[in-house]
């Protein structure tokens, strides 16, 4: 394989604050989850994206400036630390109004700017230093067989400096990344990957709580999560990956194509809108889409599909009499909570409050509260955060049901 010209783009979600010299910089960098080895030809500076944009002034009738951009790696998996990837210098250049720049103006092809008043501004860029492929062979295999930059820690380094001594460090800013391409996605509940067995994937609401684990995204609101339900249905579709290209539940807009969740999210409750109805006794099949804000566009992550059945309430019996067909959920809820053979020696047809209706007033431990809450008690239990802020879910212990008249 020729060994063309390495690709680079490193991105990181921050802010880099003012100067307090005469000579002030601000620079806002566009938060990126991967970054692609596509954006930025080390030979030119040249790039296709928006890496930065920078704010430079000066509090003098006019000030003669350098500007210095480096970018530096330290990997152990490379065997690299703090090594220059790259190192753009510009020539000297006189400040007077505000230049607002951005990194596709450093360029070798750049020959001028435009200050805010307008005036032109000579503006010439040379890159002093950049990594030798032949000295960083694991670097370019990774970048050939990935397509993006290797995990790592990244430190940004841009500096101003005197144009007449470039010795002499007029503003200095340092950012430094963790660049992990976040690559772990994992449904937890309810249901499982098998569909040999439904009744052990059974749940008791047709709103449950969706809940899967995610490695995290390094961008301040992290990634995008989208949701996808479709029935599976016995005799059309042979396969799960069959039945959730099917017509869905959610979103029930079919040209949407998945349901928007939110960024950075790990669980989400079926919705009483918008979405179609979980009937009792029916199996559906529901899938993550994790998508990735990246120097190339988006990228998707998708997780694999997991099969549940809603319980059917509305058959069979129990002591003291027959079940009842159950449509209020807060029956249902009741139901799943102290049991079915229990609810129907209370509830089922012949006995005292068969008859009785729900006000739809719940309380828990005292305090009132949605329907939802004690659903997505039942759907993933209760969550116990360690020391270290993970998050794990245990099945939940009845201790009393109290029903009022």
């Amino acid at each position: 394989m020729r060994k063309g010209p390495l690709w680079l783009l490193i991105a990181a979600a921050v802010a880099f604050g003012q100067g307090s010299g005469p000579v002030q910089l601000v620079i806002d960098f566009t938060p990126y989850v991967t970054y692609y080895v596509s954006s930025i030809d080390l030979s030119t500076g040249s790039s296709n994206v928006p890496i930065f944009n920078a704010t430079l002034s000066t509090e003098e009738d006019s000030s003669l400036v350098i500007i210095e951009f480096e970018i530096q790696i330290n990997s152990e998996v490379l065997d690299m630390e703090d090594e220059p990837l790259i190192r753009v210098v510009t020539d000297p250049f006189w400040l007077k109004a505000p230049i607002v720049l951005n990194n596709q103006d450093l360029t070798i092809d750049t020959r001028e700017l435009f200050d805010v008043e307008g005036n032109r501004v000579p503006f010439r860029v040379r890159i002093e230093e950049r990594i030798e492929l032949s000295d960083a062979e694991e670097l370019f295999n990774t970048v050939v067989q990935s397509g993006r930059l290797p995990d790592g820690i990244y430190r940004f380094i841009v500096t101003i400096k005197n144009g007449y001594d470039p010795g002499d460090i007029l503003i200095q800013r340092e950012e430094v990344i963790n660049v992990s391409t976040p690559t772990y996605l994992q449904l937890m509940t309810p249901g499982s990957a098998s569909l040999a067995d439904t009744s052990i994937n059974e749940i008791y609401t047709s709103y449950p709580v969706m809940q899967w684990e995610s490695d995290p995204c390094n961008i301040p609101e992290g990634c995008m999560f989208y949701i996808r339900v479709a029935e599976f249905i016995p005799g059309q579709h042979a396969t799960v990956e069959e039945a959730i290209e099917s017509l869905t539940r959610l979103p029930l807009d079919q040209s949407q194509g998945w349901y928007p969740v939110g960024r950075g999210v790990t669980s989400f409750q079926y919705p009483a809108t918008d979405a179609g109805e979980l009937e009792q006794g029916k199996v559906y099949v529901w899938q993550v889409l994790k998508v990735l804000d990246t120097t190339a566009g988006m990228d998707g992550i998708l997780s694999e599909i997991f099969a549940f059945k809603v319980k059917d309430f509305t058959t069979g019996g129990g002591a003291g009499g027959s079940a009842a067909v159950l449509t209020d959920p807060v029956m249902i809820t009741l139901q799943s909570l102290i049991g079915e053979e229990q609810f129907n020696a209370i509830f089922g047809v012949g006995n005292p409050y068969a008859a009785y209706t729900t006000n739809g007033n719940v309380t828990l431990d005292g305090n009132s509260v949605d329907l939802s809450v004690i659903q997505a008690l039942l759907s993933q239990g209760v969550a116990e955060t360690d020391s270290l802020g993970n998050t794990t879910y245990h099945p939940i212990t009845i201790i009393s049901v109290e029903v009022e008249e």
